[in-house]
């Protein structure tokens, strides 16, 4: 054969085969996709569908070859972060598994300054209009030179402390930022039994005290002013997500500062969907799936005393809390188009996920109990001899500031010893 009938074979032969791999990758593509919508995560817009998460997530099977445990990570962990965290939403939960992963990395916290544990609250919300307000943030060595931008600066922001995005970027530049919010019916109950208003609310026997407020909530709101909480009741969620008080009836207001939300959230999750809201979080992060395991803390007591809201106070909650129930609307949601999202694996790291914080109660509750504080909050009593993993698990949001504060300050001072000479 010459060398142009060589050529001529080499030509056709490479040219059949670019054909039958083109043919081979339209099949391919074609199953692929028959595959991702065989089983649909669908974004729904109701605020009860745990049934509906059950049912349609926990049959989706993940990608083909894909160990969601195992798999190497191609993206990097994320370790600068600010969490907004909103009163009687489970944040405090959140928190604790966020301080549990950053005192593991030696992370470095913005916390408030003292002794606290929140930052200090004006007439008007948490203060934080300042960086002063933080931890150590004026702490100088010798020379007058600021100790902790030498050590690299704050990684995290996770206590109670209003949406302010001026200071958050002085503090925490690049950070991921996100929140968790609740419906605010359940949350208006919730919030006016823990913080007491029930027992300050003028009520007879037989009545149900939340009811008898909602008759005149201007009136019980003015009784109930020199309760440093009494603000954060109302349309408390957004209260602390930097809408004003003057603007909870200003439809424009609100809409502008969802939107505005939208841009500066990079995840609002959601109470009610409390480990599916973690999924999304460890994406985003790219964290693993021991990252995000929780034993909850300050759960209510059940109490045989709770009924079901009537239709017509149920009403009347959602009317006073309209500026919340947009913002829940909106981000109800956005939140399953980011499920949609994440990939069919969804409903099988959902499963996984479940298994891994199941197991870690199981093993904690076996040495400890849980116990009840007079706000009828749960809380986890270990036995001395506790495993560390349990005492993480279980910790609160108190004993990691202070764990943390005491860190912090070993370093500082370590670090000022050796600048100074």
């Amino acid at each position: 054969m010459g060398w142009s009938a060589r050529r001529w074979w080499r030509m056709t032969t490479a040219a059949c085969l670019v054909v039958v791999i083109g043919l081979m990758s339209i099949e391919v593509g074609m199953l692929v996709k028959q595959r991702s919508t065989k089983n649909p995560v669908r974004p729904v817009t109701t605020t009860r569908i745990n049934e509906w998460t059950r049912q349609k997530l926990q049959h989706v099977e993940p990608k083909q070859g894909t160990d969601t445990m195992s798999a190497p990570n191609p993206c990097q962990p994320n370790h600068r972060f600010v969490f907004i965290k909103i009163h009687k939403t489970g944040s405090s939960t959140i928190a604790t598994m966020l301080q549990r992963y950053g005192y593991r990395r030696d992370l470095t916290f913005a916390l408030p300054s003292g002794a606290a544990h929140s930052f200090p609250m004006s007439n008007q919300r948490y203060r934080f209009d300042t960086p002063q307000l933080v931890f150590q943030w004026n702490l100088t060595d010798r020379s007058g030179a600021l100790v902790w931008p030498a050590l690299g600066g704050y990684q995290v922001l996770v206590n109670h402390a209003p949406y302010n995005r001026t200071v958050d970027e002085i503090l925490i530049p690049n950070a991921v930022y996100f929140t968790m919010i609740r419906e605010p019916l359940a949350r208006t109950e919730s919030f006016f039994r823990y913080f007491l208003f029930d027992q300050a609310v003028p009520h007879k026997a037989n009545e149900d005290p939340l009811e008898v407020f909602m008759r005149d909530p201007q009136r019980h709101t003015q009784k109930l002013s020199n309760n440093k909480w009494t603000k954060y009741f109302r349309n408390g969620q957004f209260f602390s997500l930097g809408l004003e008080r003057e603007d909870y009836k200003n439809l424009r207001a609100v809409e502008a500062a969802i939107d505005s939300l939208s841009r500066g959230m990079d995840l609002v999750m959601l109470n009610e969907y409390f480990d599916e809201s973690l999924l999304l979080l460890k994406k985003l992060m790219c964290w693993d799936f021991q990252d995000i395991v929780y034993i909850s803390k300050a759960v209510r007591r059940p109490s045989g005393n709770h009924t079901s809201i009537p239709a017509g106070l149920r009403d009347q909650i959602l009317r006073w809390n309209a500026a919340d129930l947009r913002l829940y609307q909106h981000f109800n949601r956005t939140f399953w188009t980011k499920v949609q999202k994440y990939g069919p694996e969804f409903g099988h790291d959902l499963d996984t996920f479940r298994a891994m914080k199941e197991s870690a109660t199981q093993a904690c509750m076996a040495t400890g109990s849980r116990q009840w504080d007079w706000h009828n909050s749960s809380y986890w009593k270990l036995p001395p001899n506790a495993s560390e993993k349990c005492r993480d698990y279980t910790r609160d949001d108190k004993a990691w500031v202070m764990l943390i504060r005491s860190r912090m300050r070993t370093k500082s001072s370590a670090f000022i010893k050796y600048r100074n000479g």
